[in-house]
């Protein structure tokens, strides 16, 4: 994809690289820009394993999202989705069960534009153009409010979306509102970049300072902290682990790449 096409709003500016789309590149998708391919082939130069983070968390998501539907959760909000992308909330969790209804909720313009033009013909499926941490803005959308019975178990997803709001006491606090808006039996999922402050921990830092570069700047967050997001909630076995330890589908492997398998962490955790 190159140049501008009509379904970008005219207002957007499309010479600086937004991590939505740099994201879409890493999974091997086609809704980017030249200045996001040229961002992410700058972060893959200097940290080759970033093309590897980013399939992980990929790979975890789906996982998680098969996992909810398998629990019985048939509705999710999808909070700082990014482009409807590779292997997309809404096809995993329609393959196991087509009554699934998916809401994204992203605030980059591109993105939105896109994922409407993606989803309009998806039943079950609709797109928020949102910050997500405007709690009630999302709940007491059209879309939000059409797709989603918030009388019924609802997942909420947040995978590798919660880092970019920087402030934490903010980012605890739109956590909490939001499972305070879902049912018991509801479900938790979440990634998020950690400073593991051991091993790849200034790998970390480095790809945490490249994305001030890019139209959303990301922080990385102590082990400690992420597990607290999950206080009060019945967390799924494995627990609070690397996005490549949560039910791999191949359990057997040699960990050779780090900081690709230490960089996010995740879990999936149930409302009681």
């Amino acid at each position: 994809m190159s140049g501008r096409t009509n379904w970008v709003p005219p207002d957007v500016d499309v010479s600086r690289a937004s991590p939505a789309r740099v994201y879409d590149y890493l999974l091997g998708g086609a809704l980017n820009f030249p200045v996001d391919r040229e961002m992410a082939r700058q972060a893959i130069a200097a940290m080759p394993w970033v093309e590897n983070l980013a399939k992980y968390n990929r790979a975890f998501l789906v996982r998680a999202v098969q996992f909810c539907v398998r629990a019985g959760v048939r509705q999710f909000l999808d909070l700082g989705s990014g482009l409807p992308s590779v292997r997309s909330v809404h096809e995993v969790a329609q393959a196991l069960d087509p009554r699934c209804r998916v809401v994204y909720v992203e605030q980059e313009p591109v993105a939105v534009a896109h994922g409407r033009l993606v989803l309009g013909p998806v039943e079950g499926a609709g797109m928020v153009w949102a910050d997500m941490c405007d709690v009630d803005t999302v709940l007491s959308d059209p879309v939000t409010k059409e797709l989603l019975a918030l009388d019924q178990p609802v997942a909420v997803v947040m995978a590798s979306s919660l880092h970019y709001v920087l402030d934490a006491e903010r980012a605890a606090g739109i956590v909490t509102a939001y499972l305070d808006a879902v049912v018991p039996d509801s479900y938790f999922v979440l990634s998020h970049i950690t400073d593991n402050r051991d091993v790849g921990s200034s790998e970390v830092n480095a790809l945490v300072e490249l994305s001030k570069t890019t139209t959303a700047a990301g922080v990385a967050r102590p082990r400690e902290w992420i597990a607290g997001l999950l206080e009060g909630l019945d967390v799924v076995e494995p627990g609070l682990v690397y996005t490549s330890q949560w039910r791999p589908d191949n359990p057997l492997r040699l960990v050779t790449d780090l900081p690709a398998h230490a960089s996010l962490l995740a879990a999936v955790a149930r409302k009681p």
